[in-house]
């Protein structure tokens, strides 16, 4: 899931209701009350009919027909690049309920330790007059010793400084995380994967052309001025972005592009400690593991790149001692820009707007509730779902989530490409998903943590340590799957591969996408899908490649798999096809795995809601405009209305594995032959392709 959000009521009288889908009034449609049941006023109908635009034909257009009427009355935010009412409006709403919760335990922290950790964090964060002081320094990184001061052009031992800065984020030259083992999943393994770039994406340093050109010296001027505020020289740090930017277009030559990151079983090399020094022998791994500190690893040891890791040395030989320490200094200076004084976070927004078109910096409590929901959502969750949410959420969740469980599994005996021995493999891992919703029973244990009110970046920096190290000492042992893949205060939903299990965070249980009170029409449509999504990852080109305990091994017959190729080619050639702006197509294989996940989740809440009122009957009609079936398509197109910066689109066709929301409403709709019937799209409309690609 992905996009951002604000509420627009725009509501269109009858007079505009002579769309050709609508239909006749004393005539319901099968599995519903009459349209008398439901007032046309009511504020459930309201909230739906606000977006819509039913001057547009739904055969030609549905996105406009669900969302012209959103897209018409609501403006890109300043401070925003990608805004819509699900990933956008509700993300707001969650936030200003995020913000009071912090603001009030700011003032008074009390007693309570989680209370004490968020309000403390919050405090030092809002305080730009203690950070522009320099109340917050480079020198605890990242773990309250001190450290070289790489920040200095002559500090010694970068390799240590590397070690420690690697374990803190995405890292100077390659990324290191303590993740659970693709073929082990009851254990931890340390990851090594391609990294040491700037620029979001590999092909920003391979591309060319003016554009390609001009980011590239914009980039480089960012990095130099990165460094003066670090305190270089402003010739020496010029020359020294010049180095930079050429390495790690080095890195970035010797990097697989994000299409062949998309292959597990390409990436799992379990090498060990033994195996990476054959690989790559030039370089200190020993020391550089002793600086980690993650403790014994042996040969509990994947690399995910190892060609990356063979060219690394050759790389390096393009930096000398003075020019490791600048690009250390840089990337120390990129991964923190935003935590300390306005200077850097004014160039580092500079670059940020230059990507994504961005107009404006957002104000800095809502920054900081961004970084408290991410970093200490855990610990706000049980606050925060206290206030946000309604009576009975979790319990009609769970309704829905089994609901488009038991259709799935019909849709899977149904499949006739599918041969038998596949399928009950299937079946059996279909059964052993495990669901997590709402938050946790349990909030996690903070053992260890201390957060100050008025040291903001050494805040940041024992929160990223106490994340990303607190599986360190364990590398080799059991996974708690008690874990949740996302704080419950993060509005998204997953589906994680290695636990075979589907999180639906209690962000996410909350209009646009589900309220306990909507219509199950409507509930089906957005959150429905939503859940048929992540269900699906477990059976899209890369998911279907785990069993049934989260084991990456091939567990599928070959006619199976050559025949799941086929219909897989279908929606790449279907999506590879699409001009989203002028001369720019999307990557149908890139985005194929969340294209599968979109079809396969419409298909499977449809026919869900279909067998709900089957078996329960008719609700009452909601809109005199639609049928509730017409409903459950537009509740879905809604959660998805969006607008976009050109910037932000051609940067995420770049580099997102999601196709652009307009996308993941209409041309999986368009595959759909239920979609087609409730709104009579007859062949030959764009909304009834002629060539449709049925997979799940």
């Amino acid at each position: 899931m992905h996009p951002r959000h604000r509420a627009a009521a725009f509501a269109l009288g009858l007079a505009a209701c002579d769309a050709p889908t609508q239909p006749p009034e004393e005539d319901p449609a099968p599995g519903e009350a009459p349209a008398t049941a439901a007032p046309p006023t009511s504020p459930i109908a309201e909230v739906l009919r606000g977006p819509l635009d039913l001057r547009a034909d739904p055969c030609e257009d549905f996105y406009r027909f669900a969302c012209g009427g959103w897209l018409d009355h609501t403006e890109l935010p300043a401070d925003r690049s990608l805004y819509g009412r699900g990933f956008g409006e509700r993300i707001d709403r969650n936030e200003a309920a995020l913000r009071g919760l912090l603001e009030e335990a700011a003032r008074d922290p009390g007693v309570d330790p989680r209370r004490r950790l968020y309000g403390s964090f919050y405090a030092a964060c809002v305080d730009e007059a203690a950070i522009d002081a320099g109340a917050s320094s480079l020198r605890p990184w990242p773990d309250g010793s001190t450290p070289p001061r790489i920040a200095r052009p002559s500090s010694p031992r970068p390799r240590r400084v590397h070690a420690r800065v690697t374990l803190a984020d995405d890292a100077p030259l390659f990324a290191a995380r303590i993740e659970v083992d693709a073929k082990r999943p009851d254990v931890y393994v340390l990851t090594l994967d391609q990294g040491g770039l700037g620029l979001p994406d590999r092909g920003l340093y391979l591309a060319t052309g003016p554009d390609a050109d001009a980011l590239r010296d914009r980039y480089r001027d960012h990095v130099a001025a990165t460094l003066v505020l670090l305190g270089a020289p402003a010739g020496e740090a010029a020359r020294d972005a010049a180095t930079i930017l050429d390495f790690e277009a080095a890195l970035a030559r010797l990097a697989l592009p994000r299409t062949a990151m998309r292959e597990p079983e390409s990436l799992y090399h379990r090498l060990g400690e033994a195996g990476l020094a054959a690989l790559a022998p030039r370089l200190p791994w020993s020391r550089y593991f002793e600086g980690l500190d993650v403790g014994p690893i042996g040969e509990s040891l994947i690399v995910r790149t190892p060609d990356f890791f063979k060219g690394l040395p050759r790389a390096l030989d393009r930096l000398d001692a003075r020019a490791m320490r600048a690009y250390l200094r840089w990337h120390l200076g990129r991964l923190t820009a935003d935590h300390l004084s306005a200077p850097f976070v004014a160039d580092s927004f500079q670059m940020s707007a230059a990507l994504t078109g961005q107009a404006q910096l957002a104000e800095r409590p809502r920054r900081c509730t961004e970084l408290a929901s991410a970093a200490l959502g855990d610990f706000i969750a049980p606050d925060f779902v206290a206030r946000s949410a309604r009576a009975n959420s979790t319990s009609v969740a769970i309704t829905v989530v089994e609901a488009v469980e038991r259709a799935f599994a019909e849709r899977l005996e149904a499949l006739t490409w599918m041969d038998p021995r596949t399928r009950a493999r299937a079946r059996d891992k279909l059964r052993a998903i495990t669901n997590k919703i709402g938050q946790p029973p349990l909030v996690p244990s903070a053992a260890g943590l201390e957060l100050r009110p008025d040291l903001h970046l050494e805040n940041v920096v024992a929160l990223r340590t106490f994340a990303l190290r607190r599986h360190a000492g364990g590398i080799g042992g059991p996974v708690d799957r008690a874990e949740w893949e996302s704080p419950p205060t993060v509005l998204n939903a997953f589906y994680g591969a290695t636990g075979n299990e589907i999180t639906l965070p209690a962000a996410i249980l909350l209009p646009p996408y589900f309220s306990p009170e909507w219509p199950m029409a409507m509930n089906f449509g957005a959150i429905g899908m939503v859940v048929g999504h992540e269900l699906t990852h477990g059976f899209d080109d890369e998911g279907r490649k785990y069993d049934l305990n989260g084991v990456l091994r091939e567990w599928w017959e070959p006619e199976t798999i050559a025949a799941f190729g086929e219909r897989a080619q279908c929606l790449d050639d279907a999506y590879s096809a699409v001009e989203v702006l002028p001369g720019l197509h999307l990557d149908g294989h890139l985005t194929l795995g969340e294209n599968i996940a979109d079809m396969g989740g419409i298909t499977a809440a449809h026919a869900a809601y279909t067998a709900w009122i089957a078996e329960r009957g008719p609700e009452p009609r909601i809109l005199p405009e639609l049928t509730n079936e017409q409903v459950f398509f537009v509740a879905f197109a809604q959660s998805w209305c969006s607008l976009a910066s050109p910037e932000i689109t051609r940067l995420l066709v770049a580099t997102d594995f999601h196709s652009p929301p307009p996308l993941r409403v209409d041309l999986p709709l368009s595959h759909l032959p239920a979609f087609w019937e409730a709104f009579h799209c007859d062949p030959g409309k764009p909304m009834h392709t002629p060539r449709p690609c049925d997979l799940w």
